[in-house]
């Protein structure tokens, strides 16, 4: 069916009869589809996509949107311009537009004096419907109970003014690209006592499809959609989101529900969660395609009211469509000018590639990456140097003579040979094909023209496309953070990396409300060109998205990282290490040290550390935790070399313990003197580990005391020596251990034997004498009975 009567064998009898053998590829080949809804045909010339972009770029939407201002009128208090002042709302608010395109008591033309200037009545209301009191917020970013008072106030005033007014208008205008001047969230609904355009072909084209076919046209499009598979982006149990097959926007999509419904009022309790919650999901899909608050315009289409509000509507299927500009990235844009204006819509995306794309959304497409990206045209854009054209091993490459118009006719021959590739008789015109190019084929080709002239020079290299980089990311301290890369495969290629970063939306205080996503910002490389880049000024409890992507001639490939500042926080190693004997103390070391460089000193944000000793000669390392920037071992082995190293956390325990410092030497005194303390303290001290080891006194006979020296800068608290245990086992080796241990077994011993003995002599004492068992005496009764005392009286 055709307004103009033109039906698709018309349409297609100049394409037939250029008909070829090259089977038809909706991705490759240009093609028209027809729109049932509006009775209209759709080009599609997926094909141009592959052309470079240099048209107008829209400023990146890096802007931050206050959550309340008191000069916006839709914000909560605020004063409008007629000079009401709105209500303190915390949901939804439902207001009469201050400058309606309709007013309801508009005068009526007359009648016309000739039918080529005609004019009728036009009346209605106007009116805006704010979503949230937040206009930091979108509906992507509110709650699904949110949404759904959101849905809730649709049906409602659709019903109201439904009531009056044959059609009801829902729209949304969400952007700055799209025409909307106020960033807090809203629609509109626009009332009238006519039936717009698109509302009088959806009327007409659906009432003759279920005239002709006995069932609604939107109805059985939902289900052969979800039989084929093709353009589904969402379902849920009531609705479907799919993109439509004659799709004229790169990103559109058409919201239906699974039952028959003819207006929004008529949804169910059930079917108003359910919206609520996949519209949310669409609209977050949206925004995570270009990493940006996606734009749009979208509406609900329900039958007729009004006074026709009665009459049989079934043909009718309630629907919303969304219409997104975006075409290659947030910032590059689809026009309706020239062709569109004139002749009829075109599109360059296929919906099936659309809809690919959007149920993969939450990966994120880089749209920039395919702006650079030409890979996929017959005749490439260059890379580098002129003359230089690319390919992929195994694939079939296409040179083009860069001096000749396209199309005319040349030879093609390889640089320092004779043979002719291909003559200009070949019908290829201007291109080269090669097929399942090699390494073979690498080199120069040359080109002429028919009278022998040198066209121009193209030398071809092979390689592979990219693959996803592998990326990691560290903070060095909590104000900054750097990511490196590298890449997975090699692909011979020129290559370049696009880096970039964003604020990942958080969840508040109540775990519904979020804050926006902020950025993408990009990650600049230090030093350009480097495989590093870095973010300066970072929120330590803010969760951050990276993107890296590989690019070269052939393609693309996006590596995203979500990383916390807290959850790679790496301090640098601690600098200035330095180990000092202690005069006059062989087992004491004094280490001290300094912040890393890197790290800023702020009161809220210390480091705590670790510090690792052993002699040289001993595999083992033990380990103490210092309070401040110095710590006193006291266990060290006299007379040996011994290794320090120190090591850096954040105080609070974020992220994970720095890399080892350089390690450092040193050797305890060795000046005169006896052992330190006796092998019994030494024995008491492995064996009650938690207790602190007595002074030590050296050979001059005075206790050994810390001299006081004035607090370093970097130090956090006072030093004082290691109360910890040493964690090593004694080692036996030592002469000074070998007496302990010997000591220990002869007092030990000592005290067995004394113990054995008096447990012997009470089992004696307590044995029952004979088989009388006369009663013992008490325990406290005397070893030898009284009478048997030598010169005790017989009494």
């Amino acid at each position: 069916m055709s307004r103009s009567g033109v039906g698709p064998e018309q349409h297609r009898q100049g394409s037939e009869a250029d008909a070829t053998a090259t089977p038809f590829q909706a991705r490759e080949h240009q093609h028209i589809r027809y729109n049932p809804l509006q009775d209209e045909w759709v080009l599609v010339s997926a094909h141009r996509m592959k052309r470079p972009w240099q048209g107008q770029v829209e400023p990146s939407l890096l802007k931050t949107v206050p959550r309340h201002d008191p000069k916006n009128p839709l914000c909560p208090g605020a004063t409008r311009a007629n000079g009401e002042v709105n209500p303190h709302y915390d949901s939804t608010f439902l207001f009469d537009n201050d400058f309606p395109a309709l007013q309801p008591d508009a005068p009526n033309p007359g009648p016309s004096d000739h039918p080529l200037f005609q004019a009728e009545a036009a009346r209605g209301v106007c009116k805006v419907l704010c979503f949230h009191p937040w206009s930091d917020v979108t509906l992507p970013l509110m709650s699904v109970p949110e949404i759904r008072a959101v849905v809730d106030m649709w049906a409602s005033v659709t019903e109201e003014l439904g009531a009056q007014y044959p059609w009801v208008q829902i729209f949304e205008n969400k952007g700055a690209m799209m025409g909307c001047s106020n960033p807090h969230p809203h629609c509109q609904v626009w009332a009238s006592s006519f039936l717009p355009n698109i509302a009088q072909r959806e009327e007409q084209c659906q009432r003759a499809y279920q005239s002709q076919h006995g069932e609604p046209l939107l109805m059985e499009y939902g289900r052969q959609e979800l039989l084929r598979k093709e353009r589904l982006v969402l379902t849920s149990e009531h609705w479907l989101v799919l993109v439509p097959f004659w799709a004229v926007w790169p990103f559109q999509t058409l919201l239906l529900p699974r039952r028959h419904v003819r207006r929004l009022p008529e949804l169910t309790p059930a079917e108003r969660d359910d919206l609520a919650f996949i519209m949310k999901k669409l609209l977050t899909k949206y925004d995570n395609l270009f990493e940006t608050s996606f734009p749009y315009t979208m509406g609900w289409h329900g039958a007729p009211m009004g006074s026709e509000a009665e009459a049989n509507w079934d043909h009718w299927q309630l629907h919303a469509h969304y219409y997104p500009p975006l075409l290659r990235s947030s910032t590059v844009r689809k026009f309706m000018v020239g062709y569109e204006m004139l002749a009829q819509a075109q599109r360059d995306l296929t919906p099936e590639q659309m809809s690919s794309s959007c149920t993969g959304l939450s990966r994120v497409l880089v749209a920039v990456a395919t702006a650079l990206v030409s890979a996929a045209s017959s005749c490439p854009q260059a890379w580098g140097p002129p003359g230089v054209q690319y390919g992929q091993s195994g694939r079939s490459m296409t040179l083009c003579c860069p001096g000749v118009t396209a199309g005319a006719p040349v030879s093609w021959s390889r640089d320092g040979e004779t043979r002719l590739l291909q003559g200009p008789d070949s019908g290829l015109g201007h291109e080269l094909v090669l097929a399942l190019a090699d390494s073979t084929d690498e080199g120069t080709y040359i080109c002429r023209t028919l009278d022998g002239a040198l066209g121009g020079m193209v030398t071809l290299q092979l390689g592979y496309p990219p693959a996803r980089p592998i990326v990691s990311c560290r903070a060095a301290d909590y104000e900054n953070f750097s990511c490196t890369w590298s890449p997975s495969q090699v692909s011979g290629l020129p290559t370049r990396y696009l880096t970039s970063y964003r604020k990942k939306t958080v969840p508040g205080a109540d775990g519904q409300r979020v804050s926006p996503s902020t950025g993408p910002w990009p990650c600049p490389q230090d030093p350009p060109g480097a495989t590093r880049c870095v973010v300066h000024g970072a929120e330590f409890w803010s969760q951050y998205r990276i993107n890296v992507t590989e690019v070269n001639p052939l393609g693309a490939s996006t590596r995203l990282l979500d990383v916390s500042l807290q959850s790679i926080l790496r301090p640098d190693p601690p600098q200035g290490l330095r180990v000092e004997s202690v005069p006059g103390y062989p087992r004491r070391l004094r280490a001290s040290w300094m912040y890393p460089a890197s790290w800023p000193r702020q009161p809220h944000f210390l480091l705590k550390f670790r510090l690792q000793y052993r002699p040289v000669q001993h595999p083992a390392w033990s380990m103490v935790e210092p309070a401040g920037l110095e710590e006193v071992i006291t266990d060290a082995v006299a007379g040996l070399p011994h290794a320090v190293r120190v090591s850096a956390r954040d105080f609070l325990d974020a992220g994970t313990w720095s890399a080892w410092s350089p390690e450092a030497w040193g050797t305890p005194s060795t000046g005169p003197g006896l052992c330190p303390y006796p092998a019994w303290i030494i024995l008491l001290r492995s064996c009650l580990p938690s207790g602190p080891l007595p002074k030590e006194i050296p050979a001059g006979g005075k206790p050994y005391t810390q001299p006081k020296e004035k607090p370093q800068m970097d130090s956090p608290a006072p030093p004082r020596p290691s109360l910890l245990p040493d964690p090593r086992p004694l080692d036996h080796r030592d002469p000074l251990e070998q007496m302990a241990v010997l000591a220990s077994l002869g007092i030990f011993s000592c005290l067995g034997l004394a113990a054995g003995a008096l447990a012997l002599g009470l089992w004696l004492r307590l044995k029952p004498d004979g088989k009388d068992g006369h009663q013992k005496p008490g325990f406290l009764a005397p070893m030898i009975p009284v009478d048997k005392l030598p010169g005790a009286p017989n009494l």
